[in-house]
C-alpha cells in the first residue's frame, strides 16, 4: 500500500514531461499565478521583510530586540515537522534523538532538561499552544501548516508573558486570494521512510479555509526505532463585516513511537544501529494523542481600537512503556488570552500602546505501574496522582516612534501556583497540597536608533522568568517541594541590523549578556527519576550573527527568464557557565552548562532557474558538547552538509508538479545527533550520552497541485 501511491505520481510526471513549461518566477502577488508558482517564490530578501511579533507591524531590520523569521520556503525543507529549519536561527540548538525525541533550546535556556523542549512560549497566530509551564511540543507540526514562524530570542516581549528562553510564533497557512486548491504530497526514502499528505484550500472575498490530512511512517536507522504519525489541520477564518472576523485553528496527531533510548561512547561509533539493552528487551514505547483547537475573535472599533479575545484548549493522552516502569498521563491544558491596542499620531511622534492578559491552567494525571523485571508487561499501580498548575499574567506595552529613534517600554505581572492531590489508595499519607510562587513583575524597555538610512541599532534590557515544571514540584517521595522557586533572569542586549550594496547584503548581530537567579537544575535521583532544586546562578552570554548575501539575481528576482542565488550564513558564539552552583558537596561553579555547544554554525546556498530546476545546498555545525556538570568529557564536533535538488514544471492549465531528490549527511559523518546530560553510569555500565545521528539517508518526494 505504502508504493501505491508514490509510484503513479512518479508514471504521471514523467508521462506528462513531454507537454511542459516552465513557470515564470514572479515576484507579484497575483491571484492569476499557478500553485507552484507560489512554491518557486522570489528568494527571500530578510531587509524588506515585515515582521508582527512585538505587537506593531514594521520591517525586520527595524525591530527593537532579537527576532529571526524563517520564510516558508526555508520551511519547505523540512521532511516530517518543522524542527530542523529551526537550525537556521542563531542561538536555536535542536537535537533529535528520534522522530519522537525532540529537543530546543534557546540561548541555553533549558540545556540541563534530558529531553523535551522547556520554558520556549508557542503560540499559532494568536492563540497559545504551550503548557502552562512553557513547554512546547514540534515534533507533530508538519511543514505545510505554516506559512512562517517569527522567533524572539530571549525574554523580550512582556505581550506573549516572559520566559526566559524566548517566543515563537507560527503563523498558519491560508489560500491565496480567490482561489480553490488541491495539493497532494508524497514522499520515500531511506529506512523505510514513507509520507503522505494531501491539503485543501478555498479562498474567498469572506473566508479562508484549509485542510490537511498527513501521514508519516518510518521502519528507523536503529533497533525499537519504528515510528508512525497520522495528524490533520484545520484552519479557518471568516470575516462576518468590515470590523469583525474569527479564525479557528484545529489539529490532531496519533503516533506511535518506539523508543531506542541513548547509548554509551563505544557502541556510538561501533554498533549505533543498537538500541539501548534495557529499552530492546521492554519493547519500550510512547504512544500519545494529541488534539488542540484553538479560537480567535478580532473586533475593530469606529476609533481604531484592534480587540483581540483567544480561547485554547489542549489534550495529550499518552502511554510510556519504560524499562522501569510504565507511565500513563493525561494532560489538558486550556486557556486564554486577550488584548487591545491603538496607534495616534502626535505631530511628529507616533504612540502605539497594548494592553491585555494570558491565563493559563494545566491538569496533569499521572498514573505509574511497575514492569517487573524489565520485560514489558505491566504489573501493579506504583502511584496515582493529579496535579493542577495555574499562570495568569497582565501586561502593558507603549511604543514611541519620533522621527528616527523609537522607545518601548512594558511591564508584565504574573501569579502562579499549583495544587497536588494523592489519589494512591495503597498507603496511608495523604500528600495532597497546594504552593502559590510569589508573584512577578517582569519590566522591558528598549530603545532603536536609526542614524542613516539602512542602519537600526538598538539596545534593550528585560526581566525573564519561567515557573517550574509540574514534575519539579514535587520531591522524590512525592510530597510538595515547597522550597521550589521560578527562574528569574535580567537580560541585557545591545544589536544592529544593516544593508548594505542596495539591499544584496543584510546583516543582523546581537550581543547578550543574561544572569538566571534560582537556577532550578533537574537532578537525576533514579534512573529517568528527577526532581527539580534551586542551585544558584547560571551566566548566559552569547553573540549572534545572521547574513543573507544575494550573489547574483536580486535585480530580477523571480522574473521569468533569470536566474537567482542567495546565501545565508548563521552564527552563535555561546559562553554559558554556572555561578555559585554546589551540589552533592561538589562545587561546580565556573563550569560550562552541560548539552550546549560553545558555537553553532549554519547555512544555505539557494539556486533558482528561469526553466524550473532549483537547487539547496545546507550546512550545520556544532562545536564541542560537556556531556555533565564535571565537564568531565566532551562529544565532538561535527558537520552536516545536505543537497537538494529539483525540478517545478506545469501540465495542461490547472495542474502543476514539483519533484525533488534530498540527500541528507551528504559525507556520512558520524555523530550524535542528541545529548543526555549527566547521564548515569557505574563500575559496570558507561554513561549513555549518545543518540546515533542517521548516516547518509535519502528522500524523494512529488508534489501535485491542482488549482481552479
Amino acid at each position: 500500500m505504502k508504493l501505491i501511491l508514490i509510484i503513479p505520481i512518479f508514471l504521471a510526471a514523467i508521462s506528462l514531461s513531454g507537454q511542459t513549461k516552465s513557470l515564470p518566477l514572479s515576484g507579484k502577488s497575483d491571484t492569476s499565478r499557478t500553485t507552484m508558482d507560489k512554491i518557486i517564490l522570489p528568494l527571500v530578501d530578510l531587509s524588506e521583510i515585515e515582521v508582527t511579533a512585538y505587537g506593531t507591524p514594521g520591517q525586520l531590520k527595524a525591530a527593537a530586540g532579537s527576532i529571526s523569521v524563517i520564510p516558508g520556503e526555508r520551511l519547505e525543507n523540512s521532511a516530517t515537522n518543522i524542527a530542523s529549519s529551526l537550525n537556521s536561527v542563531p542561538g536555536i540548538v535542536m537535537q533529535e534523538g528520534s522522530l519522537g525525541t525532540i529537543k530546543l533550546t534557546l540561548r541555553g535556556i533549558g540545556s540541563r532538561y534530558p529531553y523535551g523542549t522547556k520554558k520556549i512560549k508557542l503560540f499559532f497566530g494568536d492563540i497559545p499552544m504551550f503548557s502552562a509551564e512553557g513547554e512546547a511540543t514540534f515534533d507533530d507540526i508538519n511543514p505545510e501548516y505554516i506559512s512562517r514562524v517569527e522567533v524572539l530570542r530571549g525574554p523580550a516581549s512582556s505581550i506573549y508573558g516572559s520566559s526566559l528562553g524566548g517566543t515563537m510564533i507560527l503563523y498558519p497557512q491560508r489560500s491565496p486570494y480567490n482561489r480553490e486548491e488541491f495539493k497532494l504530497i508524497s514522499s520515500a526514502g531511506s529506512f523505510g521512510y514513507f509520507k503522505n499528505g494531501l491539503t485543501w484550500s478555498k479562498g474567498t472575498p469572506k473566508s479562508n479555509l484549509v485542510l490537511s490530512f498527513s501521514g508519516i511512517e518510518t521502519d528507523g536507522y536503529r533497533q525499537n526505532s519504528q515510528y508512525s504519525r497520522q495528524s490533520f489541520f484545520v484552519n479557518y477564518q471568516q470575516s462576518f463585516n468590515n470590523r469583525l472576523s474569527g479564525n479557528l485553528i484545529v489539529s490532531g496527531s496519533k503516533i506511535r513511537a518506539q523508543i531506542p533510548s541513548s547509548i554509551d561512547s563505544a557502541s556510538l561509533f561501533s554498533n549505533p544501529r543498537n538500541a539501548a539493552s534495557s529499552w530492546l528487551k521492554t519493547k519500550g514505547y510512547e504512544h500519545p494523542d494529541r488534539l488542540f483547537a484553538g479560537y480567535n475573535l478580532h473586533y475593530k472599533t469606529a476609533s481604531n481600537w484592534d480587540n483581540s479575545a483567544s480561547v485554547f484548549l489542549n489534550s495529550r493522552q499518552t502511554e510510556e512503556n519504560r524499562p522501569f516502569n510504565f507511565l500513563n498521563e493525561a494532560d489538558l491544558t486550556y486557556g486564554g488570552r486577550g488584548s487591545s491596542q491603538h496607534s495616534q499620531k502626535i505631530g511628529a511622534t507616533t504612540l502605539h500602546f497594548i494592553a491585555g492578559t494570558n491565563f493559563f491552567f494545566e491538569n496533569v494525571k499521572s498514573l505509574l505501574s511497575a514492569n517487573p523485571g524489565g520485560k514489558g508487561v505491566k504489573g501493579a499501580m506504583v502511584s496515582d496522582g493529579r496535579e493542577s498548575l495555574y499562570q495568569t499574567d497582565i501586561f502593558a506595552q507603549l511604543e514611541a516612534h519620533y522621527r528616527r529613534i523609537s522607545i518601548v517600554g512594558g511591564l508584565n505581572f504574573n501569579r502562579s501556583g499549583f495544587r497536588f492531590t494523592d489519589l494512591t489508595p495503597t498507603d496511608t499519607l495523604n500528600q495532597s497540597g497546594n504552593y502559590h510562587f510569589a508573584s512577578i513583575l517582569a519590566p522591558r524597555l528598549s530603545f532603536t536608533w536609526n542614524p542613516i538610512n539602512e542602519l537600526y541599532i538598538y539596545t534593550s534590557v528585560n526581566k525573564g522568568f519561567s515557573v517550574p515544571s509540574l514534575s519539579e514540584t514535587l520531591s522524590p517521595l512525592g510530597l510538595i517541594n515547597r522550597e521550589i522557586k521560578p527562574e528569574k533572569a535580567w537580560c541585557f542586549e545591545g544589536g544592529s541590523r544593516v544593508s548594505l550594496f542596495d539591499h544584496a547584503t543584510f546583516i543582523d548581530l546581537a550581543y547578550y549578556y543574561m544572569r538566571v537567579t534560582d537556577l532550578i537544575v533537574p537532578k537525576r535521583v533514579a534512573e529517568e527519576v528527577y526532581v527539580g532544586m534551586n542551585a544558584g546562578s547560571s551566566l548566559h552570554r552569547g553573540l549572534e550573527l545572521s547574513v543573507n548575501q544575494w550573489i547574483f539575481g536580486k535585480e530580477n528576482n523571480g522574473s521569468s527568464g533569470n536566474y537567482s542565488l542567495m546565501a545565508n550564513v548563521n552564527y552563535a558564539s555561546n559562553r554559558y557557565n554556572f555561578q555559585n552552583f554546589t551540589a552533592d558537596n561538589i562545587n561546580y561553579s565556573g563550569k560550562k552548562l552541560p548539552g550546549m555547544p560553545d558555537q553553532s554554525v549554519s547555512g544555505s546556498l539557494n539556486l533558482k532557474t528561469p526553466f524550473g530546476c532549483y537547487a539547496r545546498f545546507e550546512l550545520n555545525k556544532s562545536g564541542r558538547i560537556p556531556l555533565n556538570d564535571l565537564n568531565s568529557g566532551y562529544s565532538k564536533s561535527w558537520l552536516v552538509m545536505n543537497l537538494t535538488g529539483g525540478f517545478i514544471f506545469s501540465a495542461f492549465k490547472h495542474l502543476s508538479f514539483d519533484a525533488a531528490l534530498k540527500i541528507n549527511n551528504l559525507t556520512d559523518e558520524k555523530y550524535a545527533s542528541m545529548i543526555v546530560v549527566n547521564a548515569p553510569g557505574s563500575a559496570k555500565l558507561s554513561p549513555r550520552y549518545y543518540y546515533p545521528g542517521l548516516p547518509r539517508w535519502l528522500t524523494c518526494t512529488v508534489v501535485i497541485s491542482y488549482h481552479k
